[in-house]
């Protein structure tokens, strides 16, 4: 005989089960939908990065450009030209980073004859910016940005607003129409060295990265400022400016890991920013943190080492770091940051120092990361610092020597 299963089951357990099914229905329904929105991009090796520099037109004049050679422009495959920077009425103020026509006409005629494209940048802090772009004056500064395109013969537009928006988890409506408006209107014109519309490309932070993904599809490039990622913030502890990776290291007390390019790069992955678009900066600078008050009763010297009371920070060249002798021969090397570093203990330890930089080992290794994973390129700031005039021929430049060396790996 058959056990008999009584199939009958009461209206309000029925009621309770219908309603957990559509709740998983629904949660898993949003997840799929949120993983078509932001569909995980396996990376494909890039083994051709852009390498976009930085030239400031207050590092050259209108006559020449004299650290830049052939080499350079082989190496580079774009050229931003720094910079004009926003005024309140949509005007571009060019005497502040000494942005003159002459200057401006040479590094567009120089970047031309090597048949690389040039892109004005337009550059300023958030409070600067956001007059320029609310709906008043909008579009009286793209009029304005348009014209000197046209009148200098630059192949693209940079906007290098710093930063985007104020808080990672809010919008910027102005910035959002100001862009839209923008690209749209480079639509309408030509790059003749190109023969396409202008580039139009940008530098941010990490706390864009929302923005800068709902903005994807008007960028040609989207380029993390990864080289100014650690300062002596409360409850921070001596860090590297362009740490490749942190192995998990947290802040004191917190939860969340210290900063690194690749997490960087995974969250801007993660909010949508296809991989293609997104690229990371490899800095010529030294960044130094000085002073301070660690439990030893010294200033800090190391990195990860906490202090009492906090150290200052500042940033030089690498060039000049050299030209006064605090680059010692013998400099130290950090696995997990994949950043050179060196200490500086005085007998005063108020000038104590801390201090990192890319060598030719972390410039290797950022441009490995850029191929490996799939990244668009890298952006260099900038290129005159490195100029070492007091070496032979042929060793003034060790860091683009070193960035060429690694893109021929």
């Amino acid at each position: 005989m058959k056990p008999h299963f009584d199939m009958h089951i009461p209206p309000r357990r029925l009621i309770i089960m219908l309603a957990v099914l559509l709740a998983v229905l629904l949660i898993l329904g949003l997840w799929y939908a949120n993983t078509r929105r932001h569909p995980t991009e396996a990376p494909h090796y890039n083994a051709h990065p852009w390498v976009t520099g930085y030239l400031p037109a207050y590092h050259h004049n209108g006559r020449e450009i004299a650290f830049m050679d052939e080499a350079d422009y082989t190496m580079l495959t774009h050229i931003t030209h720094a910079s004009a920077t926003p005024s309140a009425d949509g005007s571009l103020d060019v005497n502040t980073n000494s942005y003159q026509p002459d200057s401006r006409r040479l590094a567009v005629k120089l970047a031309h004859e090597h048949q690389r494209p040039i892109l004005l940048v337009i550059t300023g802090q958030h409070e600067q910016f956001s007059p320029a772009i609310s709906p008043r004056v909008q579009q009286t500064f793209i009029r304005n940005i348009l014209q000197m395109l046209d009148a200098d013969g630059y192949d693209g537009v940079d906007i290098d607003m710093e930063p985007v928006t104020l808080d990672e988890n809010q919008d910027n409506p102005d910035f959002t129409a100001f862009i839209t408006e923008l690209h749209k209107a480079l639509q309408t014109r030509t790059s003749a060295l190109l023969g396409r519309p202008p580039l139009l490309t940008t530098a941010i932070s990490s706390r864009d990265r929302y923005i800068m993904a709902s903005l994807a599809d008007k960028f040609d490039q989207i380029n993390l400022m990864s080289y100014d990622m650690a300062q002596p913030y409360e409850g921070w502890i001596p860090w590297f400016d362009s740490a490749l990776h942190n192995a998990g290291l947290v802040f004191p007390g917190y939860s969340h890991q210290v900063p690194s390019v690749e997490n960087w790069v995974n969250d801007f992955l993660a909010a949508g920013v296809p991989r293609r678009k997104l690229g990371i900066g490899i800095s010529f600078d030294v960044a130094c943190w000085q002073g301070g008050e660690t439990a030893s009763g010294q200033g800090v010297t190391r990195p990860r080492e906490s202090w009492l009371k906090p150290p200052q920070y500042f940033k030089r060249s690498f060039a000049d770091m050299h030209q006064q002798n605090l680059i010692p021969t013998d400099y130290q090397w950090d696995d997990v940051a994949q950043m050179a570093w060196f200490s500086v203990d005085a007998a005063d330890p108020a000038q104590d120092m801390f201090c990192n930089f890319n060598d030719a080992r972390a410039i290797q290794a950022k441009i490995d990361f850029a191929r490996q994973q799939g990244l668009g390129g890298v952006i260099i700031w900038e290129l005159a610092l490195d100029q070492r005039n007091d070496q032979p021929a042929g060793q003034r430049r060790p860091l683009r020597q070193a960035l060429e060396n690694a893109l021929q790996q």
